[in-house]
């Protein structure tokens, strides 16, 4: 779990998204003993970012960071956490969502390394093009077998059939 004062900071610094381009610019940013969050806003959008973190009780560090923007034409958000545990076991999480003029995108996924060196996890993704409405889905896992990725992908049109993915 995190401190009020890693996620104070981020919430604080996600108000900033809510001003228009009409606001005035400004920025801000705010330190606390576990993080940052700064921001800004403009005639041409709004950005915030943050990253803190938190040792756990059991001796394991977490970090996280995470984004936001939004223009005119399109917005965007990222965001992670990383927790490594005394035993020298990890784990990730990430994630992103864009949306804009050329279309929209996801991906999010987690990877883990056990304390035995092995790894596992996966990621998803998925984008759409606003000009054709085709879009992409696909997946990335870590076969247990031979700890190699496996990627399988599909591309449909605005119909929902599946098509041939371009190169």
């Amino acid at each position: 779990m995190f401190k009020t004062s890693v996620i104070v900071p981020v919430l604080i610094g996600t108000a900033l998204l809510t001003a228009t381009a009409a606001d005035a610019q400004s920025r801000g940013r705010i330190r606390t003993p576990n993080g940052v969050a700064a921001g800004a806003t403009g005639p041409n959008g709004s950005a915030v970012r943050g990253r803190g973190a938190v040792r756990g009780a059991d001796g394991s560090v977490t970090t996280a960071s995470g984004g936001a923007y939004r223009t005119a034409t399109g917005q965007g958000a990222r965001g992670s956490t990383t927790t490594v545990n005394p035993d020298g076991s990890a784990t990730r999480r990430g994630g992103f969502a864009v949306q804009g003029a050329r279309g929209s995108a996801t991906s999010s996924g987690n990877l883990t390394r056990n304390a035995d060196g092995t790894y596992t996890g996966g990621r998803t993704s998925n984008a759409t093009s606003a000009a054709t409405g085709n879009s992409y889905s696909g997946s990335t896992q870590i076969d247990p077998a031979t700890g190699k990725p496996v990627r399988t992908g599909t591309c449909t049109n605005a119909n929902g059939e599946v098509i041939a993915c371009p190169r």
